[in-house]
Order: structure tokens, then sequence, then C-alpha cells
């Protein structure tokens, strides 16, 4: 008895880069979606534990868990559909597609740039902002390091912050190495 293979739909019909856009367009569509159920969850959470408290026995217990697990997992779906419509986003550009699209992707191409590189500037800004003041600020433990009264402490800070900055950049920069210095146009 032969097996026959089943039937495949046409490889060039949909390519690669097609399939991953419409992936982020999913993670895209999840974020929007959780995003504002999340801002109404935690706005009317008050509210809401008003009508949980006065239950009682196993009644309280489900509702107890349902809003806690509701609590949890709207803000994990917030964050994994902004992270994964970002990562698909930028990996659909750099895959061959049946339309171009070159100002959608010079958007998307922005966004992960300005995404994977927030770190290295938040630290970069902190430590221009402690030049500035003259003071360096941790918050955990609640530490002040001032620069005219203790200038060791200020300039091991000052240092963390840098190296901190050049590694979230190093990372940033393995990332994004390959796609930035290939040489072929964004749009296939």
């Amino acid at each position: 008895m032969s097996e026959t293979p089943l039937p495949s739909a046409d490889p060039s019909s949909t390519a690669n880069g097609d399939r991953t856009r419409r992936r982020a367009a999913g993670a895209l569509l999840l974020f929007a979606s959780a995003l504002p159920a999340g801002y109404w969850l935690f706005a009317s959470l008050p509210a809401l534990w008003a009508r949980v408290e006065p239950l009682g026995g196993a009644v309280f217990m489900l509702a107890a868990t349902l809003l806690g697990a509701a609590l949890a997992i709207v803000p994990l779906a917030v964050l994994a559909g902004f992270i994964l419509a970002l990562w698909y986003g930028v990996e659909s550009v750099y895959l061959p597609r049946t339309r171009p699209t070159p100002l959608l992707d010079r958007l998307i191409v922005g966004a992960g740039l300005l995404v994977w590189f927030a770190p290295t500037l938040a630290t970069v800004a902190l430590a221009a902002r402690a030049l500035a003041e003259g003071r360096i600020h941790f918050v955990r433990p609640p530490r002040d390091y001032f620069l005219a009264t203790d200038p060791i402490a200020f300039w091991q800070g000052f240092g963390f912050w840098l190296i901190m900055g050049a590694l979230f950049a190093f990372l940033a920069w393995r990332y994004w190495r390959g796609k930035l210095l290939d040489r072929r146009p964004l749009a296939h």
C-alpha cells in the first residue's frame, strides 16, 4: 500500500515574510486588545474587589482566584503581544514577501531599533544626569553618592551605568548587526 503525500500549498503563493508579518499582526492584535482590558481591570479593581469580598466560602475562593488570575494573565498578554509583534515585525522585514511595503518596513525597523537600544539610551541618560547633578541615586538599596563628598563611590556608580549601557548596546548590536549591515533592500 503506497502512501500519497498530502497536497501542499504552492510555496510561492505565501512567502516566509508574509507568514511572519501575519504573526506580527496577530501579536499586535493581542497587544491592542489586552492593553485596554488590563487598564480597565486595574482601574476598576477596588470596585471588583468590593463585589468579591463579601462572598463566602467556595464562591469567594473561586471569584478571588479568577480575579487574581486575570490580574496576572492580562499584563503578561500585553507584554507578550508587544514583544512578539515587534519581533515578528522586524523579522518579516528581512524575509522575502510577495508585496513590498517600504514605508511600513522603515517604521517597523525604526520602532525595533528604538526598543532594542532603549536600555542603552536610558543608562547613558542616567550617567549624564549624574554628571549634571553631581550625584548618583540608586533605588535599591536606597543610596545617594555625591561627587563632592564621596567621589570614589560616585565614579564607581557612574562607571556602573556606563558598563551596563555598553552591555545593553552590545546585546542589541549583536541582534541588529546582521540586519543593518545587509546590503540587500528591505523589501524583496
